[in-house]
């Protein structure tokens, strides 16, 4: 059966998985990239939650997913706002550091060392048609077999749920930036995290989620602020929303 987990990528995830905690470690990106995460996801959480209930926990009762969930720094945000939450990952140990977070966080997140295909054919079709949001966050930039990974998450939203995606843009500035400079200048992200041939553009990602039924309507760029501590030193800190989608961004919309 074709399998939409790149092993080598996974290994090299697991190897950092007790750093996942370390806002200033190998995931520092992720960490300055949550709160601009949450702000999407709540921009677009209207499709499917009344306004009036778009307050502090504006996910209470909503049944999330998050994929490629790792040690759960996005899984734990979610949590907080209400959502009961999903969180899988290929990687074990990774998941291990996410349960273990979350248990002394006093969280209660369901994490599940699976792939999208697994977590379907588990428990006889307990997880089909289930969620009301379903997440990949800087995980599609990571998937062999693309079609069958979009395929899996339209048959875990439900009719009218959903989809974000968040990643790299296939353009000059994305490699650029979201590879060489990231990974070789910068070193906020370790060597070989990414492969430039698996990045996607808006216009790409779009079409091809419609194949699945799901439809993308709503693009954004993630654009990291300039920190300044001293005078000789810069660095990026967290990243705000922008509509500047060259390098990262998010896309989201409804499956039909």
């Amino acid at each position: 059966m074709t399998n939409t987990v790149d092993v080598k990528e996974i290994e090299q995830f697991s190897l950092l998985s007790n750093k996942w905690w370390d806002k200033s470690g190998p995931f520092s990106a992720l960490h300055k990239l949550s709160n601009a995460r949450i702000e999407f996801i709540k921009n677009n959480a209207s499709r499917i939650i009344s306004h009036k209930n778009l307050e502090a926990k504006f996910l209470e009762g909503i049944e999330c997913i998050d994929i490629g969930c790792g040690g759960g720094i996005l899984s734990e945000r979610l949590s907080r706002l209400g959502a009961r939450v999903t969180g899988i990952d290929a990687s074990e140990s990774s998941i291990n550091v996410a349960k273990e977070h979350s248990f002394k966080s006093r969280l209660e997140i369901d994490y599940k060392c699976l792939t999208t295909s697994e977590l379907l054919r588990s428990k006889k079709d307990k997880f089909l048609n289930k969620f009301d949001i379903v997440i990949a966050s800087e995980v599609i930039e990571h998937v062999n077999e693309r079609k069958i990974f979009l395929s899996d998450i339209s048959k875990l939203s439900r009719s009218g749920g959903l989809i974000v995606f968040t990643t790299i843009n296939k353009s000059f500035l994305g490699i650029l930036l979201g590879k060489f400079f990231a990974e070789n200048i910068l070193k906020v992200v370790p060597k070989n995290t990414h492969d430039p041939n698996k990045f996607i553009s808006p216009q790409k990602l779009s079409s091809e989620a419609e194949e699945h039924n799901i439809i993308l309507d709503n693009f954004v760029g993630f654009v990291p602020t300039l920190k300044i501590n001293n005078i000789l030193k810069k660095e990026f800190g967290d990243f705000r929303l922008s509509s500047n989608i060259d390098v990262n961004y998010g896309a989201a919309g409804i499956r039909l």
